[in-house]
């Protein structure tokens, strides 16, 4: 059920393009993008993009395409996949262009944009995830659906999608006849206009056809019905249908199911009807797994980059989710092979400096001046990084924590638990009272407002 033609393939492309723009830095974007701009093919909910060489296919696919291909299943349903200029061409001169119609869609029993490469094997599991990948595992493998539907909800890029890919692929695994249907709720609620706008008399049931005939139905982002009155009835009486002949479903959303704005009453309870699991923030044990379990897609030595250089990646990327987390390990190899540089602990700052100074309060953890802080500090009171985390009492000590603690706050406004977490795992008291104690000291002693305008400007590069 698409209306994906060429002429809507490269309008995505176009799109897609633009998102990229703001996401990626413009040495990147210039060298393997700007020239990207010709369609090859679309084939099912596939677009082929020409690329200019091997190597930039080579780059892009390595560092880039999930990414890409997240964003566009999440705002149009469809992936890309990259071709080389030299192949198309050949290709060309063998067949004609593959123009997918409506027709196509609907009489394949091919999932849409269902990607091979998200599976229960490469999902990395922890604490803030391990509920939610032992329930969408049962339901994959259970026979009859008895957590119906499961219900994945949690922020962006947590890995909701991915679990709900890993779903209909292990089920397509070990019963490939099955009829596995998977949209996003955007497209559902655009294949519902265009079969009810449409002249053909036949339209509506090709809709209804291709969504109840439905074996697995696997729904992303259901926030995005919200205000969509009819499309909410046409989905209720679709999930009523497939609930009642047994058929699995798995939905996923940005919030629990009683908290969508604008839904039906009776929708949202059929929703809460299986099991509603969340997916939080993944720790630093879970960030850390995640690089090494990604790192071998990027380089063919994955023992060439230091245990230390992914722990300070972790580190930095405290506070965001698994897709900027990968992104900022994408960053770091692709600019250590492109510029020679070694793969060193040393090199992880300035390479992710770019990404992560303009976080802000929600989301610079670490940011990545919290260590130099501590470290200019420490260096200037003449004490040890590890001084200013221990449990000492020494008054010099204590000033100098105080001293770092303040600065950090007043710096970067991170909440005052994340900052106790530098200090080892001080609570929020400490911190407050520290912060305080250097406000009215400062009053007082006005070669300790030196101080502060002096490390202030040492901090911020200033001469």
């Amino acid at each position: 059920m698409s209306n994906l033609d060429m002429e809507n393939a490269l309008n995505i492309w176009q799109k897609t393009l633009e998102h990229l723009k703001t996401e990626i830095d413009d040495i990147s974007y210039n060298d393997l993008f700007s020239k990207t701009k010709e369609v090859f093919k679309v084939k099912d909910s596939t677009i082929w993009i020409i690329v200019d060489s091997t190597l930039t296919k080579f780059r892009i696919d390595k560092f880039y395409k999930n990414s890409i291909n997240d964003f566009a299943l999440n705002n149009f349903g469809c992936h890309f996949t990259f071709i080389e200029c030299k192949e198309a061409e050949e290709q060309k001169s063998k067949v004609d262009l593959v123009n997918t119609t409506q027709t196509d869609i609907e009489n394949s029993k091919k999932p849409r944009s269902l990607l091979p490469e998200y599976s229960f094997d490469n999902f990395v599991i922890g604490e803030s995830n391990r509920f939610a990948f032992l329930a969408a595992t049962k339901v994959a493998n259970d026979p009859v659906p008895v957590l119906n539907p499961l219900y994945i909800f949690g922020g962006v890029g947590l890995g909701k999608t991915h679990l709900m890919f890993a779903v209909g692929n292990e089920i397509l695994q070990f019963k490939p006849e099955t009829n596995v249907v998977y949209t996003t709720a955007q497209q559902y609620a655009q294949d519902y206009f265009t079969a009810s706008s449409s002249k053909d008399p036949k339209a509506f049931q090709k809709f209804y056809d291709y969504y109840q005939s439905a074996d697995v139905l696997l729904v992303d982002d259901i926030q995005f019905l919200e205000q969509k009155t009819k499309t909410q009835e046409e989905f209720f009486k679709l999930f009523e249908l497939l609930y009642t002949e047994k058929k699995k479903m798995v939905v996923t959303s940005d919030r629990p199911a009683n908290q969508l704005q604008n839904f039906m009453d009776r929708l949202k309870s059929r929703l809460s009807y299986g099991l509603a699991v969340d997916i939080k923030k993944p720790d630093k044990n879970l960030r850390l797994g995640i690089l090494q379990k990604k790192l071998p897609t990027h380089i063919p030595n994955p023992e060439d980059v230091p245990i230390e250089a992914l722990e300070l990646i972790a580190e930095i990327y405290e506070d965001r989710n698994v897709r900027e987390l990968e992104g900022a390990l994408s960053r770091y190899i692709w600019y250590c092979v492109s510029a020679n540089l070694p793969f060193t602990k040393e090199n992880v700052y300035p390479i992710l400096e770019p990404l992560v100074k303009g976080m802000g309060k929600e989301g610079a953890p670490a940011d990545v001046k919290v260590r130099d802080i501590k470290e200019l500090v420490a260096s200037y009171y003449q004490v040890s990084v590890s001084e200013l985390e221990s449990e000492s009492r020494k008054a010099k000590i204590v000033f100098a924590r105080q001293m770092a603690i303040y600065l950090i706050r007043t710096l970067y406004d991170l909440p005052l638990k994340q900052i106790g977490s530098y200090f080892g795992n001080r609570d929020h008291a400490t911190v407050s009272y520290s912060i305080d104690k250097i406000e009215k000291d400062m009053k007082q002693n006005k070669g300790i407002k030196q101080d502060i305008i002096y490390l202030t400007h040492k901090i911020q590069g200033e001469k």
